[in-house]
Order: C-alpha cells, then structure tokens, then sequence
C-alpha cells in the first residue's frame, strides 16, 4: 500500500511541477545558467567536469528535462533543509529503494514544496546511481 501511495505522490509531484518564469542562477563554477519557464539550461556544458556530467545524465535518466539548476537546488535542500533538523545523511549510504521510502515520509514532515521535493528527488537519487 505504501508503494503504490508513493507513486501516486510521485506521479502528483511530476504531474503539477510549478513553471516559473526566466530566472538566473550560477552555479559553484560560476557558470551562468538560464532558460525560459525554470527550464534550466547550461550556458557552456564544456566548463563541466565529467563527474558533474554523469550526475546531469543519471538525472536526466531519472526525470525527463532534470537540469544543473535542478541537482544544485536538490543538494542545498539536502545540506541545509533536511540537515538542519537531524544533521547531514548521505544518500550513498543507503539502498535506492530504502532512499526513497525514507523521503516519501520525510518530505511532508520538511513541509516541502512539490518543486523541492522533486529537485531533492531527483538529485538524490542521480547521486547514489552515480556512486554506486
């Protein structure tokens, strides 16, 4: 029953994902990047390294359309959100499966947005399919 409430929550989340107008933000290389609707997209994909790259295609591989934009959003909920109440859990640690029981209930009690859930969500899980 759980697993069958979370692909509901999961296909809600992807289903009702907020647009936002053109927005800017740089990333830790101080890579510009920009695209219409939230739609983050790479001003010069060649300033990436390669470990930044299979993060980007794990996560593509995990949600359709996932952008930079979209992993450093999920890493700074993740290093500031969720750590500040039960410190840093670092989702290499843990079993794809177990990672996503555990935020299907920690997500409501966060009070995260939907947009933040499927950042973390996309984010986490890119990271530990790219560790493993």
């Amino acid at each position: 029953m759980r697993k069958i409430y979370f692909i509901l929550i999961s296909l809600i989340i992807v289903q009702c994902a907020v647009k936002k107008s053109t927005t800017t933000a740089a990333t830790n290389d101080n890579t510009k990047v920009s695209a219409p609707n939230g739609d983050m997209k790479l001003n010069a994909p060649q300033a990436l390294d390669e470990n930044t790259r299979k993060m980007l295609e794990t996560a593509e591989s995990v949600e359709h359309g996932a952008t930079q934009y979209w992993l450093t959003q999920g890493e700074g909920i993740l290093k500031n959100q969720c750590a500040s109440c039960h410190g840093y859990k670092d989702p290499i640690r843990y079993e794809e499966a177990s990672w996503v029981r555990h935020m299907s209930r920690m997500v409501p009690k966060a009070k995260l947005s939907e947009e933040q859930a499927k950042f973390l969500r996309v984010y986490t899980i890119a990271l530990i399919r790219t560790k493993k």
